[in-house]
């Protein structure tokens, strides 16, 4: 029963963007209530490289962690590492190689307001290329 309480908190706190947002070239917000996260990558977001992405958010929210998957090709949750464990406003990733000429991607993000421990989970889509 608890487990299921739980999992209850969890479905019921998901997180919409404001409108469809590539964050391929541009930061993307999403609203918690009336502040905002902020997320984009420091450039364009390539296969095989590494990649640096750029968190803003409230000072009463904390990031519990990130990931990347694959949405057209499944490419397993690539995790997204933070330089400051405390902060947690820069991270760091890679993209597995794809074969696809297009590649779309989502970014999840899990935050936890510190006050109240209410849980959200945002996301956020974006693209590679082949050359």
């Amino acid at each position: 029963m608890l487990i299921f309480g739980i999992y209850l908190g969890y479905v019921n706190t998901s997180l919409n963007n404001e409108a469809e947002c590539n964050l391929t070239n541009s930061a993307c917000n999403v609203s918690l209530g009336e502040q905002y996260l902020s997320v984009r990558f420091l450039q364009t977001p390539v296969a095989e490289e590494e990649l640096l992405l750029e968190f803003d958010m409230p000072p009463n929210y904390h990031i519990d962690k990130a990931w990347i998957e694959g949405i057209n090709m499944y490419m397993g949750k690539t995790p997204v590492m933070f330089e400051d464990a405390n902060s947690k406003n820069r991270g760091v990733t890679f993209l597995g190689s794809c074969n696809l000429q297009e590649m779309q991607w989502r970014l999840f993000v899990e935050l936890e307001h510190i006050e109240s421990s209410e849980r959200h989970r945002a996301s956020f889509d974006f693209y590679t290329y082949l050359n």
